[in-house]
């Protein structure tokens, strides 16, 4: 399934977990205590950790190096910490509940001073060709082990002229050199691995490229990251 519907069915799985908790159900915290694998502490911390280091193309560690690592944080004062992390789930619950953009808040604060000032978000920047809208935290994605020829020609059927794909700081392709046409009917997942020297994992059906192209006029647009699910 895609990512959406799957964010879905997670929310429904929650909302029936949170139905079936008994009536004056509480939450109580733990202390934590990573050398007991009864109470499965580390298995969260590990798991999400991974989560984490994922959304940022961090390298994951298994539950053993996950362990070594908790044991060696430095403890830190927890004031700021603690309010950060409650400012972010403020602004969660409203994400679940799909608030408009006006209740949302930026905070910034100094405990030292101490400040505390809050702003409401600026809606992303949005640009626009003939059918198309985007802004910055949109992608487009593009299905299949597509050769170079394909994503031009998917760019063509919606008036966009593409002449240059990258990935990373590598150049897969661009139509100033003779030299690249000969890259044109190879599949993009092989000249990412063979130019861009990327190590695609066995668990990923993704990789993301950066196309550059112009409009009718010659104009240049920034269009957004594209994303080929290849697998």
């Amino acid at each position: 399934p895609d990512d959406a519907s799957r964010i879905e069915e997670v929310l429904e799985s929650l909302a029936r977990a949170a139905e079936a908790l008994p009536q004056g159900f509480q939450l109580h915290p733990v202390t934590f205590e990573k050398d007991n694998d009864a109470n499965f502490h580390m298995q969260l911390v590990a798991a999400t950790a991974n989560l984490r280091a994922r959304n940022y193309d961090v390298p994951e560690v298994d539950r053993l190096q996950a362990k070594l690592i908790a044991g060696r944080i430095v403890p830190a004062i927890a004031t700021a910490t603690a309010m950060a992390t409650g400012l972010v789930c403020l602004e969660l619950y409203k994400l679940v509940q799909e608030k408009p953009l006006e209740a949302y808040r930026n905070t910034f604060a100094n405990l030292a001073l101490p400040l505390f000032a809050m702003a409401e978000p600026i809606a992303a920047k949005t640009a626009a060709f003939r059918d198309l809208s985007w802004s910055l935290w949109d992608r487009w994605e593009l299905e299949g082990d597509l050769t170079v020829s394909q994503v031009l020609a998917w760019f063509k059927q919606r008036g966009l002229e593409a002449y240059s794909i990258s990935c990373g700081q590598s150049l897969i392709y661009n139509n100033i050199f003779p030299r690249h046409r000969e890259r044109l009917e190879q599949p993009m997942s092989q000249l990412v691995r063979s130019v861009a020297k990327m190590e695609i994992p066995e668990g990923k059906n993704h990789f993301d490229v950066v196309v550059a192209c112009e409009d009718e006029d010659g104009e240049d647009l920034d269009v957004p990251l594209v994303s080929i699910k290849f697998r």
